[in-house]
């Protein structure tokens, strides 16, 4: 895989995993659980900066033990094995995405919920409402990343399968753009929070557009997935070489 390619699949599998809405639910129901109990803007601030800190270093910490894993196995015997076994993870991670990802709501019976187990989801909700300090934002932040581990598997091993045959100062960059670029929504959500924007204007809005994203998430898994294939797959089984 050449360099471009590389960074690519890097950026398109964080785009993937930004587009999924945990994280920006949990910053949501810890903002509104905040403002609810009349903090100030100063905590509110604090709070925001310290979930979102977290969720940043979720994805790197992520990121580098997807990238430990890969490197244990990665070896010329399987190396095709591998890609094909990732390329099936992602197609039946979309296409598990379009069926699953939101489920009948057990509180709200016209409402729907995001396909985590219950007792994740019932701990996330009440955290952030007890949530009143910066260290217990920051690790809210980093469990809010992990509980949907399950639908960002698969970019995540795809992201790191190809991070690992770069240098290891682009290794570096690369880390550093699927962290940003994954964490992009919950900073700009934080960013319009903190800028005073209303929080039910931005749930409704999400509500809204809901469909949308789970549609161009699993879109986007089986686009990567059929991107790995004709630039990593392809070369081998026509003749050629990686």
């Amino acid at each position: 895989m050449d360099y471009l390619t590389i960074f690519s699949s890097v950026l398109l599998a964080a785009l993937i995993h930004a587009s999924f809405n945990l994280s920006v639910s949990v910053l949501t129901l810890l903002s509104g659980h905040t403002l609810s109990r009349e903090k100030s803007q100063i905590r509110l601030v604090k709070l925001l900066f310290a979930f979102t800190f977290g969720a940043i270093i979720m994805n790197i910490l992520l990121f580098c033990a997807f990238a430990f894993f890969a490197q244990t196995i990665f070896f010329d015997g399987i190396y095709l094995f591998i890609w094909l076994v990732l390329i099936g993870l992602l197609v039946g991670t979309g296409l598990a995405v379009w069926l699953f990802y939101y489920r009948r709501s057990s509180t709200n019976k016209s409402g729907t919920e995001i396909w985590i187990p219950r007792g994740i989801a019932k701990y996330l909700n009440d955290r952030a409402r007890k949530t009143k300090h910066s260290a217990e934002a920051f690790s809210l932040g980093l469990t809010s990343i992990i509980s949907e581990i399950i639908f960002i598997f698969a970019p995540l091993l795809a992201a790191t399968f190809a991070t690992i045959q770069l240098p290891s100062h682009l290794q570096v960059v690369a880390v550093l753009l699927y962290a940003f670029i994954s964490s992009l929504p919950t900073i700009v959500i934080a960013c319009l929070i903190c800028g005073g924007h209303s929080i039910a204007q931005i749930q409704v809005w999400r509500e809204k557009n809901k469909r949308f994203f789970q549609f161009c998430s699993g879109l986007g898994l089986l686009i990567l997935a059929g991107f790995l294939y004709a630039s990593v797959v392809s070369p081998v089984v026509i003749g050629g070489s990686i």
